[in-house]
């Protein structure tokens, strides 16, 4: 129906907005609706395009910013809020999966 140029602009587009939006609250509708996709087809196209979900890139996108706030020497609480999680808990459980490491193990080790 649409040239696969036009829809991966879109998937772009929508890429876009995670990254300069990733520490609010963003829900998958949300991401689909502003590129005019509904949400499975979205999916669908982002993971063939980014080689993961939607989902998943944001938290990338949200550990990788953790990381250098971290190694800033800022505190874990302040880390958690400016990156977009809503508990320690959360963020601290998601942090370690991703790194193999506590956000306190990751700051003591590489912190400047």
């Amino acid at each position: 129906m649409y040239p696969k140029i036009y829809l991966y602009k879109r998937i772009k587009d929508a890429k876009i907005l995670i990254d300069r939006h990733f520490s609010d609250p963003i829900k998958l509708s949300d991401i689909s609706e502003s590129v005019y996709l509904s949400k499975y087809h979205f999916l669908r196209l982002f993971k063939e395009a980014y080689g993961t979900t939607p989902h998943q890139y944001l938290r990338r996108k949200r550990v990788e910013k953790a990381k250098k706030l971290l190694r800033k020497g800022l505190p874990i609480k302040e880390v958690c809020a400016q990156v977009g999680f809503e508990s320690i808990p959360s963020f601290s459980n998601l942090f370690k999966k991703e790194t193999s490491f506590t956000p306190s193990e990751f700051r003591r080790r590489y912190s400047k």
